[in-house]
């Protein structure tokens, strides 16, 4: 699963004149003003102030760019018991930055702000366990996922959806896996948007709604979805689910092609040599072939071994 970490970048409600003072210098891009006058709150020991200070050397908003800083205050912050500082510290340790990776420390800091309610704390917990082999510690990434997807954080409700559709440390149950895969879906996330198109396409734990799937799947694909592309493409080229359409299969291959894929830049040669969808343009086609080729695509090597083209 990739890793995705979450450092929750706001401002928090800040008190009394100066504060205000400082908010209002920020928001209006006075970055270096506003910085001056949250040090004065932080250096007093104030866990909001501080929290701001590391946000803006981690930033480099007023400052230069300064981790070294920027942990120090989050570590201050996070101390006092700000729970957007706990995360933030605890992502740091989490990939290794200005300090030496510490996992330990980085499930610590990120359980002291999910217990605190902190969503996106939730997340990066349940993310950290749902990596272990550990059965255990899978069962705890079930729990955290839930607690944030109830918190309305649309990548924890696609992988508790996924983990319901697994059978991972529940029992698998596509009624839930459908619900929470929507409700991801529903706010754009494209993941979820490509998990669910694919329950619909395969009448998997829903009916069968092709239409659904494909819109689906074309909102993932916009959002540039990789997996999304190159599914709407084989759907348009093969026309077994859709109506064929080369035109929309070219579009999409030649899309997914832009990202690197080196099965896309294969379908985007042969439908360049054979004219699907676009003008023929065999040399041309050779030329997409070839870079699959070059990328180790066997069907690509197939291609020449066949066409008898050197």
């Amino acid at each position: 699963m990739k890793l995705i970490i979450y450092i929750f970048l706001f401002f928090t409600t800040l008190y009394g004149v100066t504060f205000e003072e400082a908010t209002d210098s920020f928001n209006k891009k006075n970055y270096i003003e506003a910085y001056d006058k949250y040090s004065e709150l932080a250096l007093n020991d104030d866990a909001n102030a501080q929290y701001n200070i590391a946000l803006m050397n981690y930033k480099g908003l007023g400052v230069t760019k300064n981790y070294k800083l920027a942990f120090f205050w989050y570590e201050k912050s996070a101390q006092n018991g700000n729970p957007a500082a706990q995360n933030n510290l605890a992502h740091m340790y989490h990939l290794g930055e200005e300090v030496k990776k510490d996992l330990e420390l980085a499930e610590k800091w990120y359980k002291l702000s999910a217990q605190s309610g902190y969503p996106f704390a939730q997340l990066n917990l349940a993310m950290l366990y749902d990596s272990s082999t550990n059965e255990e510690k899978v069962k705890e990434a079930f729990f955290w996922y839930e607690k944030a997807s109830l918190q309305g954080v649309i990548i924890a409700q696609n992988n508790l959806a996924k983990m319901y559709y697994m059978g991972r440390a529940t029992k698998v149950d596509k009624a839930k896996a459908l619900y929470w895969f929507t409700k991801s879906a529903d706010a754009s996330n494209s993941v979820a948007q490509a998990n669910l198109a694919m329950m619909y396409l395969t009448a998997d734990g829903v009916e069968q709604d092709i239409p659904k799937a494909i819109e689906l799947l074309t909102k993932s694909a916009e959002q540039n979805n990789l997996p999304s592309m190159i599914k709407l493409a084989d759907l348009y080229g093969k026309g077994n689910e859709t109506s064929l359409d080369y035109k929309k299969s070219f579009y999409w291959y030649n899309k997914a092609s832009e990202l690197k894929s080196t099965t896309a830049i294969f379908h985007v040669g042969l439908y360049y040599y054979n004219g699907y969808g676009v003008e023929k343009d065999m040399n041309k086609g050779i030329s997409y072939i070839k870079e699959a080729k070059e990328k180790g695509y066997q069907r690509a090597e197939n291609f020449f071994k066949l066409n008898n083209i050197k």
